[in-house]
């Protein structure tokens, strides 16, 4: 089933009275709103989903919402047990701590091929995203935070020039960003957003061995962050499991 977008104006100044409209499937449209509910945090790590509900609510069939779920899942999102159903992904402490150990490697990697690669506009462009960031970061606004702080990071593996690298490093991040932030509940800071500058300066102008020293040791700084939010959600919940002490 296929849902038509018009996207402009009925006249368009070339003869034509009507633009090229934008197919957009149901699927993908369930898709998105599906990232909008785990973005916004209306969907938590851990949550169970239900086909049948999501179908319902969203006035679409059970196959749709199944095809949605298991591109979600392939994309990290979702994560499906046989005979007992899909969960939102939530990671364990262990997994963050897994899961930044690798990035930190992938994404020195990446950034090492991107450097000889990266044009004036690529740099120029990356400053703008991180501007965006820190703008996000001052109005605490998390899901705003979110999408550029992944967007940034996107274009640094794009950058590399190695497709299979920047595809591994978004299949294994994207849920990493949304969920272990959200799952944290801490607040984000411009502070936070301004590290990345330290990343587009070295793309512009460091060269090695002290370009690969900069770019590991900030990645660092985001892995010991984030890993020591998620121990700490993992040691709140135990708690709250054993009762007072």
């Amino acid at each position: 089933m296929i849902v038509c977008v018009n996207s402009g104006n009925a006249e368009n100044g070339n003869g034509s009275i009507f633009q090229e409209i934008e197919a957009i499937t149901l699927t993908e449209r369930v898709i998105t709103a599906l990232k909008n509910a785990f973005f916004s945090g209306a969907l938590k790590p851990g949550d169970t989903i239900v086909e049948r509900q999501i179908a319902r609510e969203m006035n679409v069939g059970t196959p749709v919402v199944r095809e949605a779920l298991i591109s979600l899942k392939h994309e990290g999102f979702v994560r499906r047990v046989k005979n007992k159903g899909s969960f939102i992904t939530a990671f364990d402490a262990e997994e963050v701590r897994a899961l930044y150990t690798l990035r930190i490697e992938l994404e020195t990697l990446a950034l090492q091929w991107a450097r000889p690669l990266v044009t004036k506009p690529d740099l120029d462009e990356l400053k703008r995203l991180v501007d965006r960031l820190v703008e996000a970061g001052e109005r605490n606004d998390r899901r705003e935070f979110l999408q550029r702080d992944f967007e940034f990071h996107r274009l640094c593996w794009k950058l590399s020039g190695n497709t299979f690298l920047a595809e591994t490093l978004e299949r294994l991040m994207a849920p990493l960003f949304a969920f272990v932030v959200l799952a944290s509940g801490k607040p984000v800071t411009a502070a936070m957003g301004r590290e990345h500058y330290t990343l587009v300066e070295a793309l512009r102008s460091i060269e090695e061995p002290e370009f690969t020293s900069i770019v590991r040791k900030t990645h660092t700084g985001f892995a010991l962050r984030w890993i020591g939010a998620a121990s700490h959600v993992a040691a709140t919940g135990e708690a709250k499991k054993s009762g007072p002490a």
